[in-house]
């Protein structure tokens, strides 16, 4: 989805449905497969399988303890797949145009800008992580506990210089507050519809089939 407001306006939609109703959470699903490169992304990602994990331990306290745990599983699953297929569609710019849009040349630049550089740190964390690991192998070594902190103090040392550079690099350039930026939104017929979709998907989430024929009836 090119246009960043219809892709949170779908979002918003769609974590309402699935987080009402487990038809609302198949639909969304169903809704994804309309960008099955992103939803192929998502689903490479250990990070997903792991939080599905400690979902499913939750949702198995829930289901001892008498409640719906495979009704909480099934919706808060597809609200983690919904997030992470939606971020393998960022592309950079992107927040920083919408926050503008939002709220305005002031708050929406510094809002933007905090949230462009935010998103660069995870995506420079990820590829350093993925050189770390390049670098266990070559050693023939396994990542596991013993070299979690070591690692962790790495990523988190290497983001703190990268984040004073950066500043500094703002305070050289006289940056003080807001900006200038003339947002451009690019979409096509694809979008529209699905973001008509997630309307109809809310609306089915909200209200059954069965209740809507009761009331006809």
């Amino acid at each position: 989805m090119q246009d960043a407001r219809l892709r949170l306006l779908s979002v918003l939609l769609l974590s309402v449905a699935s987080f009402i109703s487990v038809a609302g959470a198949a639909l969304t699903v169903l809704w994804l497969l309309l960008y099955p490169g992103y939803l192929v992304a998502a689903l490479r990602s250990r990070a997903l399988y792991l939080l599905l994990s400690v979902l499913g331990l939750v949702a198995l306290v829930m289901t001892y303890s008498g409640g719906d745990g495979i009704s909480y599983l099934a919706r808060m699953g597809v609200l983690l797949l919904l997030g992470f297929t939606i971020v393998r569609g960022w592309s950079p710019g992107e927040f920083l145009d919408l926050s503008v849009w939002l709220f305005g040349g002031k708050t929406g630049f510094d809002l933007g800008l905090a949230i462009e550089m935010t998103m660069q740190g995870f995506d420079e964390a990820s590829r350093e992580w993925s050189r770390v690991k390049t670098a266990l192998q070559l050693k023939d070594m396994q990542p596991g506990f013993r070299s979690i902190p070591a690692i962790g103090f790495l990523l988190i040392h290497t983001r703190l210089l990268r984040a004073r550079d950066q500043s500094d690099l703002l305070i050289t350039r006289g940056y003080h507050e807001g900006g200038s930026c003339c947002p451009v939104f690019r979409r096509s017929k694809k979008d529209i519809i699905a973001s008509f979709c997630t309307i109809l998907i809310l609306c089915i989430a909200l209200f059954p089939f069965r209740d809507i024929f009761i009331l006809v009836m």
